[in-house]
């Protein structure tokens, strides 16, 4: 998609003499709160690899075995996050590995609240952009920023934007 004032335009793949509309959304396209200005930091910030021990404190909060484990890993994130600078951060997203009926779940760092989703629940406004996302296992999380930015990160920590 290719992003004109505010707005998410399909983008236009060239295959051979004939072209077709792509079927993706960019992640590094999407749409961030008007007014909202980011820092020179801040940018750097959210184009920076994550450190492989952010990746891998995720991929163990939905297998801590206390909601007191769980409480100590999403506390360590949300310093971690405050660390990188990189503007405040109010949820993570991703895809679920709890199996069925789960698809995927929620993080809000700001209150700890964690929530797994069914195909058929709706999530909450604030996570509607990362939900597509979450659906492909090439991404092991996304983050939602309070200015609406959505950035999904790989596995490996590099950000898809």
């Amino acid at each position: 998609m290719a992003h004109d004032d505010g707005v998410l335009k399909p983008r236009r793949r060239m295959l051979g003499d004939r072209s077709r509309a792509g079927q993706t959304m960019a992640p590094s396209q999407t749409v961030v709160s008007q007014g909202a200005q980011l820092s020179q930091a801040e940018r750097m910030a959210r184009k920076s690899i994550r450190s492989p021990e952010l990746v891998e404190a995720l991929r163990h909060l939905d297998a801590a075995p206390s909601a007191i484990a769980q409480q100590e890993i999403i506390d360590w994130l949300r310093q971690a996050y405050d660390a990188r600078g990189g503007g405040p951060l109010v949820g993570l997203f991703g895809h679920c590995y709890l199996g069925a009926p789960y698809i995927d779940h929620a993080f809000d760092l700001t209150g700890a609240i964690r929530e797994h989703y069914t195909p058929s629940h709706a999530v909450p406004p604030m996570y509607v952009a990362a939900r597509p996302f979450a659906v492909s296992e090439a991404y092991a999380y996304i983050e939602i920023y309070a200015d609406g930015q959505v950035i999904p990160v790989r596995p490996d920590g590099s950000p898809a934007v």
